[in-house]
């Protein structure tokens, strides 16, 4: 008898088949196109006919759907539209993960997205990179049509040429989705068309792309009552409408980053009351003292993550802002204006003070630009920070430090001072300019540092 035929896996129960399968395929869709260029399902359905004719057979294996298309000539479009159908009812009856990415106007696109749209009753996840024209079937889909939708990603691709066509609707398709908690706008234009979500649901809200107004970006964050991770990319505005202030409980999470150029940005802070607040990050804007101190003060928050990239705020605003930090566990500065020689010495741990800046903090990520810093005194604060002993003390201990000053290097006595921290167990990081390092540097040691992932 030929092995095949009587091979082990050949006895195994369907149900253990299948649940394998659906691991192979959920590996699979996490790998990167390099690496897994064919859909793990479509290779599963090349091994054998057997296998072929099982996973004909096992819906759920069917229920990610994802398009990728660069160019598509008139033969691929009538190609594409029919596999795009016939994928998604091998699906059913279960719910739906879709993904369609268009770089460039197509022919085969009104098919797709027709017959994506189609099932709309069974999407659970949509994911649309496309031309702004291309949306326009959306606005064909009736409110409550999608009542399994927990998740939408929309994105417009610039294209010159792209016929707008007219946007006179409410799009009304996502309104009352009573399952939807995330929604990703990736567009200079959806957020001006009219298009309607269920705001207070939602749990996560990503804003990309900076030519949003921020007075747009801001209403609509104020009406997500309860929002836990938001991020928002900004264009500053000359004026900034007020309006009243309104607590958001529940957000643990904000991420806000500003373009374009205005005198003052933090507006965006003034109606905002944030209890809940563990992480912030504020990037590439101007600065208001008086704004965001009135903003801490009136949220009382216990923050854990600081992060300031491209502020424009000195070095004293910064030492009025830390004290009020006292459960911080991570400060990262970026090219900003407030790193000196003052920063490093009020970070010093003195076994005498009676009080200590930040007494949680371990995780130190600094890159200054800054040529006017004395790196013994860089080396003082990390060697007061630093200890093997159980002796009680005042402060947490670091676990991180990334130090970086761009033009030169730290001086070799000063890094000769800190080396035996990093053989005592410190992960220390010093004179890396290149952000991805920076950044695999600090996944690398964070996670046992911190448990709650932010």
């Amino acid at each position: 008898m030929d092995t095949a035929v009587r091979g082990p896996i050949r006895r195994l129960p369907t149900e253990l088949l299948a649940e394998t399968f659906l691991h192979y395929v959920a590996e699979g869709l996490n790998s990167s196109p390099v690496e897994l260029p064919i859909p793990p399902t479509l290779i599963l359905c090349q091994i054998c006919s057997n296998w072929r004719h099982f996973v004909y057979a096992t819906p759920k294996l069917w229920v990610n759907f994802s398009l990728d298309i660069d160019y598509a000539s008139g033969d691929d479009a009538s190609f594409a539209k029919a596999w795009t159908k016939a994928w998604l009812s091998r699906a059913r009856p279960y719910p739906l993960n879709v993904s369609l990415l268009v770089n460039t106007p197509t022919k085969a696109l009104n098919g797709i997205v027709d017959a994506i749209l189609s099932d709309a009753d069974r999407l659970q996840v949509i994911e649309l990179q496309l031309p702004l024209s291309y949306f326009q079937p959306l606005f064909n889909v009736a409110a409550g049509s999608m009542a399994l939708l927990e998740r939408v990603n929309l994105s417009v691709v610039p294209y010159y040429g792209s016929v707008i066509g007219p946007w006179g609707r409410k799009l009304t398709a996502f309104a009352t989705a009573p399952r939807l908690r995330s929604v990703t706008l990736c567009s200079t234009d959806l957020l001006d068309f009219n298009i309607q979500f269920p705001w207070s649901q939602l749990t996560e809200l990503y804003i990309g792309e900076a030519s949003n107004a921020l007075s747009t970006c801001r209403n609509a964050l104020l009406q997500c009552t309860n929002l836990v991770d938001c991020t928002l990319h900004m264009h500053l505005e000359a004026f900034t409408p007020a309006v009243p202030i309104v607590v958001l409980p529940r957000l643990k999470k904000l991420n806000v980053a500003f373009e374009g150029l205005a005198h003052d940005s933090l507006p965006f802070f003034q109606p905002l009351n944030l209890p809940a607040l563990k992480d912030l990050t504020v990037s590439r804007c101007p600065w208001s003292q008086q704004i965001f101190m009135e903003f801490t003060s009136r949220s009382s928050f216990d923050l854990e993550r600081l992060r300031f990239n491209f502020v424009k705020i000195r070095p004293d605003e910064l030492l009025q802002v830390l004290p009020h930090m006292q459960s911080l566990v991570e400060l990262e500065v970026q090219f900003s204006q407030c790193v000196n020689d003052s920063l490093f010495n009020a970070l010093c741990y003195r076994k005498t003070d009676s009080q200590h800046l930040v007494p949680q903090l371990k995780i130190l990520n600094i890159r200054a630009s800054s040529d006017d810093i004395d790196d013994n005194g860089i080396a003082n604060m990390i060697e007061s920070r630093w200890w093997t002993d159980d002796a009680p003390h005042m402060v947490s201990r670091f676990e991180i430090v990334i130090l970086s000053i761009d033009g030169r290097k730290i001086d070799v006595r000063a890094r000769e001072r800190v080396e035996h921290c990093r053989r005592e167990g410190l992960a220390l990081c010093l004179d890396q300019p290149d952000m991805w390092m920076r950044a695999r540097f600090l996944a690398r040691y964070k996670k046992r540092v911190i448990s709650d992932v932010w």
